[in-house]
């Protein structure tokens, strides 16, 4: 019977213990290359290292990183869907105390000059783009509308996906993955013209309001 480590929400078995504890070693050990790495825009060596490491853990885990506390580099383990949550906390919690480091269990908002997103051969500028938030029991949870040119060289998956990635990018991974449950684009001749809605460039300080 696999034995249990128990946590305030969630219980961890020793096995994964076992695995964050490694992965926090490693990490410990060779923290100067992964900065370096990073530093040189060296994405190989981090595929082959850093994203293996994290994918011991859990394979549906992701991570980033940036100088969200500059001039420090911030590691964040990134739970990818909400299942994964608690896992990402419960790494980020077992980190060891690193100058120059801070980490983080999800992906913080980025404060972007331009709502730009690049797709295989294109890129979309969602800046004019707008959207209709409706809440359920008091603020748990959203689902959005999103109005967008018609844009017709993209196919929906596709423009979908790139939805999805601003809003994360917007609120935050966390407030995404807790908060927003189905998002719908609604493709339109003349989005700009629509002054009911909500320009999406302030999704993020919208949010914020309700909550």
């Amino acid at each position: 019977m696999t034995r249990l480590v128990h946590s305030a929400d969630w219980e961890i078995p020793i096995s994964t213990s076992s695995r964050i504890q490694a992965f926090w070693n490693w990490f410990a050990d060779w923290h100067t290359d992964i900065a370096t790495a990073y530093t040189n825009g060296d994405s190989f060596w981090l595929s082959a290292n850093l994203t293996a490491q994290v994918k011991r853990i859990h394979p549906r885990l992701n991570w980033e990183m940036g100088p969200y506390h500059d001039p420090d580099h911030t590691l964040v383990i990134s739970p990818s869907d909400r299942d994964h949550i608690a896992l990402a906390r419960l790494i980020v919690d077992a980190a060891p105390t690193l100058p120059g480091w801070h980490f983080l269990p999800a992906k913080p908002p980025k404060l972007l000059k331009s709502l730009t997103i690049e797709l295989p051969g294109v890129r979309v500028v969602a800046d004019e783009w707008r959207y209709r938030l409706t809440a359920y029991n008091k603020m748990e949870f959203f689902d959005i509308e999103v109005f967008t040119p018609l844009l017709e060289t993209i196919v929906d998956r596709e423009l979908e996906s790139a939805t999805r990635r601003l809003i994360e990018s917007l609120v935050g991974e966390l407030i995404y993955l807790e908060r927003f449950a189905d998002v719908k684009l609604i493709r339109s001749l003349d989005v700009a013209s629509m002054e009911s809605l909500t320009s999406f460039a302030a999704l993020a300080r919208h949010i914020a309001h309700l909550l």
